[in-house]
């Protein structure tokens, strides 16, 4: 019979989880633990009405938080099985196995985990060594997810200037944005939102969050700006929930190997929810699927922060909470 998780144990979890990267940091998740049955829940009442209309990103972000429970579980070396959920309120159900011994690759991943960091600013010039770039991208490839190095640039450069100029003078998105930024300054352990110091002007328009301010570079200056970057986009076959989950699965096993290579990342979501953007990126770059994400990643310039993070008890649902 397979042992229950102890006090000890489920703590574990609970800080994996909880340093999973999000939308605005918002952490829409919570956890209802059954014996060896973790329930991942999608906290739908989190609304991004502005950025996230259809709660596509909500449920990246518990993509995100299920690749790190499923590495806390292997770290604690216990094997584990994930039932994904097509509607309802649980995303995802992990059941807890026998002991297994953890391989070197998931350890090193679930380490990777507390020095994962949202990193807006510019980076050093120096490109990631190709075979660097070829891991990362090999590590969000499964099933249904595909890894793709962008281009042509210029045909990128237009769609997020476009979609930068969009943003910046769309007053619904300004006010949900600030009400995200300005409750958070500096490192709050008990919190969500972006940290102002998290925004950079330096970064490129879509990375850093697009504001009133942020300045726009024509195209040809954008899609130059972007060639002094490493990018990756996230594609999916598919276009629902449980394609998002697995995007954001993905994202973060990308993620995570850029973290225990000493590289830094944020995501680009904002554009791909205006009307007709992910169209045209699929048709302008030949994509081999549906843009979920876009990955900026490099050596940092600047060190960065680690996001606050609501308190651990405020993740746990009471049994009987959903199902």
């Amino acid at each position: 019979m397979t042992a229950a998780l102890t006090t000890e144990q489920i703590g574990v979890l609970a800080r994996a989880v909880s340093r999973a990267p999000s939308v605005h940091n918002s952490q829409p998740w919570q956890l209802l633990i059954r014996g060896t049955e973790v329930d991942l829940i999608e906290r739908r009442e989190v609304e991004l009405r502005r950025h996230d209309p259809l709660g596509r990103d909500r449920v990246l972000s518990c993509g995100a938080a299920l690749t790190n429970l499923e590495l806390a579980v292997r770290a604690l070396g216990r094997d584990c099985h994930v039932d994904l959920r097509a509607d309802g309120d649980v995303v995802a159900t992990v059941t807890i196995g026998r002991p297994r011994a953890t391989s070197a690759r998931d350890y090193a991943l679930y380490q990777a985990i507390g020095r994962r960091r949202s990193h807006r600013h510019r980076f050093f010039h120096n490109r990631v060594p190709t075979d660097v770039c070829r891991a990362l991208a090999a590590a969000g490839e499964t099933t249904g997810v595909h890894v793709n190095v962008p281009g042509p640039l210029d045909k990128l450069a237009e769609l997020l200037g476009f979609a930068t100029r969009v943003l910046r003078d769309d007053r619904g998105y300004q006010r949900e944005l600030a009400v995200w930024t300005t409750h958070t300054h500096g490192w709050d352990a008990h919190g969500d939102g972006v940290a102002e110091e998290a925004l950079s002007p330096e970064a490129l328009p879509v990375a850093g969050l697009v504001r009133t301010g942020t300045p726009v570079p024509d195209d040809a200056v954008l899609a130059d700006r972007l060639a002094a970057e490493n990018l990756l986009i996230i594609c999916t076959d598919g276009d629902a929930r449980a394609d998002h989950l697995a995007a954001g699965a993905a994202l973060q096993r990308v993620w995570l190997t850029a973290a225990a290579k000493a590289l830094v990342g944020s995501v680009i979501t904002q554009p791909l929810h205006l009307t007709g953007v992910r169209a045209r990126l699929v048709s302008e770059l030949a994509l081999p699927g549906v843009p979920q994400a876009i990955f900026r990643f490099g050596y940092p310039a600047v060190p960065a922060a680690p996001s606050p993070r609501l308190p651990l008890g405020e993740l746990f649902r009471p049994p009987g909470g959903t199902r």
